[in-house]
């Protein structure tokens, strides 16, 4: 055989052999791993609540609740996605910079305690979202000098300290860092969670925040995998759960997993029946078409839900879609902003 036939086929072996490998390596997860080892960034997946019991909260005190709580859930519709996208200019959505004063708007109207966002990106995004730097302490995932905030919350330092804190990644393996989802090649998902103090009663509760897929294969296993994985810790303390979750109220039996999972009774419970009426602002119906957002309190995919071992009241819920503009054409996002003050009871 001549040599360069030869060397031909060793070519070709060794470039099989590579993309063998390199098929290999991608689909055990390879890149995450290097990612988090190099980076230091393996995080805390799984929130420890074993050595919390109920009569522990507030440090044992007879009186133990959070009194009112500002929580605010807003998808704010993502920096690139409105970046040189002719279809969201027809739908009256602008670029970043014209909707950012007007996004900003609406969380500072709502003074949150908690904020939960979606959609956001990196630093510059967590940066420029944050209503006051001074007041506000972001958490997203951190990988050396970058961060990915698909789900960043934020809390006020003032009111509240962080005990623990960590990113649990929504697929088969939830503690490797940008983990596979069911679909291999979707977007990265996780919730976000923080172990708060109230500074003034020693009041302890858990806050999440979320984006879910928006692909069935992702979001259905996602309901069942969060309500197995955190409902258990509404044994020991409350619970405070926000994020866009791809998920109205008609859509069983997902909307039914995050509050049920596999058992019969309810575990978190959607702010939305524990109030007496819903805001709307404007009211849903009033919307003209042009765009997806819900029509109907029933279409809303953003919630905010509530566990725990005692009693929680919602006493206001908002679902804030204003618009802006001359004729009030143009929207900040696409998703609305979901409001609520809520009272949380420790046992």
């Amino acid at each position: 055989m001549k040599k360069w036939l030869v060397r031909i086929l060793k070519g070709i072996g060794i470039l099989v052999a590579v993309i063998l490998l390199g098929a290999f390596y991608v689909r055990v997860q390879g890149v995450q791993y290097t990612l988090a080892v190099f980076r230091n960034s393996w995080g805390k997946a799984r929130f420890d609540s074993s050595a919390i019991t109920p009569e522990k909260n507030c440090a044992g005190a007879a009186s133990c609740s959070s009194g009112p709580i500002r929580v605010l859930s807003y998808n704010v519709l993502c920096r690139i996605c409105t970046e040189g996208n002719a279809e969201h200019y027809k739908l009256g959505y602008e670029r970043w910079y014209d909707r950012l004063p007007h996004i900003m708007a609406v969380i500072k109207e709502y003074k949150p305690d908690l904020l939960g966002l979606q959609e956001v990106g990196g630093w510059q995004d967590i940066g420029e979202l944050n209503p006051d730097p001074a007041v506000y302490v972001p958490l997203a995932h951190e990988f050396g000098p970058w961060v990915y905030g698909d789900a960043a919350l934020f809390y006020r330092k003032d009111r509240f300290e962080a005990l623990d804190s960590g990113q649990f990644w929504y697929g088969p393996t939830p503690d490797i860092p940008f983990a596979f989802e069911w679909r291999r090649l979707a977007v990265p998902r996780y919730l976000n969670w923080v172990h708060l103090r109230q500074k003034d009663n020693g009041f302890e509760f858990l806050y999440m925040n979320t984006h879910f897929d928006n692909a069935g294969i992702n979001k259905d296993p996602t309901a069942l995998l969060v309500n197995k994985t955190f409902g258990p810790h509404a044994k020991r303390l409350p619970i405070i759960f926000t994020g866009d979750f791809n998920t109205n109220r008609t859509e069983n039996p997902r909307y039914h997993n995050i509050m049920y999972g596999e058992g019969t009774e309810a575990i978190f419970k959607d702010a939305m029946d524990l109030v007496a009426k819903t805001e709307e602002i404007p009211a849903l119906g009033n919307f003209d078409g042009r765009d997806d957002r819900p029509k109907s309190l029933d279409q809303v995919i953003d919630h905010i839900f509530l566990a725990g071992p005692g009693k929680n009241e919602v006493e206001r819920l908002v679902i804030d879609s204003h618009r802006y503009g001359p004729g009030e054409e143009k929207s900040p996002a696409d998703h609305p902003a979901v409001f609520a003050v809520v009272n949380l009871s420790g046992r």
